[in-house]
């Protein structure tokens, strides 16, 4: 048997494991007529550490699988040991096809938003913390042990009492391609078909198209570039 079949073999035996945690959480999070299409399918290796908020699946075109949760890979990835986590107080919100990595975490804290386009994919071992709003575009991809948070976790205060570092909103916009080991802080502001080098710091409001970022902090260094889709 060569790798190819092996791989696939694999994959059949990972989505099986799966079926009875994705059955219960389909029932659980839509209604009927959404779930039993089974659209949201997680792996065995996930651990739910919250569901108390909401799903909402805004898509027509409703299948098995639509939204896979714990079954994106690369060659760093070890299945059997990498879980995926899952903590959502507040709402997700899906537009399309979509898939969140092995060993990848998600917190959506109660009262934030989580918008994610079709097309969107989130990488192995990535961490993704929202305690205000996140909203993706379509086709946009995180690679690998990326960070994106639109809070600091803890508050500073001024000597009124007064918070000085709120929480703030990131957005981006169309096919936006991110490489590993970025880091997106609060309040990042990407446009349509922008590419992130690996290993850079965003922060900010970035404006124009088309442009490739890099550096700490990222800063424009190509312009005219797209990921060809």
């Amino acid at each position: 048997m060569n790798e190819r079949h092996r791989q696939k073999r694999l994959t059949a035996w990972r989505y099986l494991l799966a079926l009875p945690r994705s059955v219960i959480l389909n029932l659980r999070l839509f209604p009927w007529r959404q779930a039993w299409y089974l659209p949201l399918l997680v792996s065995h290796r996930t651990v739910i550490d919250n569901l108390s908020g909401r799903v909402d699946l805004q898509c027509d075109n409703l299948r098995i699988g639509l939204v896979k949760i714990g079954f994106g890979t690369y060659q760093g990835t070890d299945f059997r040991r990498d879980r995926t986590h899952l903590n959502l107080r507040g709402t997700l919100t899906i537009a399309g096809e979509c898939t969140f990595g092995a060993g990848c975490s998600v917190e959506v804290a109660e009262g934030a938003r989580l918008s994610v386009g079709p097309k969107f994919n989130f990488g192995p071992k990535s961490l993704l913390i929202c305690h205000k709003a996140m909203t993706f575009g379509a086709d946009d991809l995180i690679s690998w042990c990326c960070t994106l948070m639109d809070t600091d976790q803890h508050s500073l205060v001024d000597a009124e009492g007064q918070r000085v570092n709120p929480d703030r909103e990131i957005h981006f916009g169309d096919n936006v391609w991110m490489g590993c080991h970025v880091i997106v802080s609060k309040g990042t502001s990407l446009p349509d078909e922008t590419t992130v080098s690996a290993g850079a710091r965003l922060s900010g409001r970035y404006e124009e198209p088309q442009t490739v970022l890099a550096g700490n902090p990222a800063i424009v260094v190509r312009r005219g570039i797209k990921r060809e889709l």
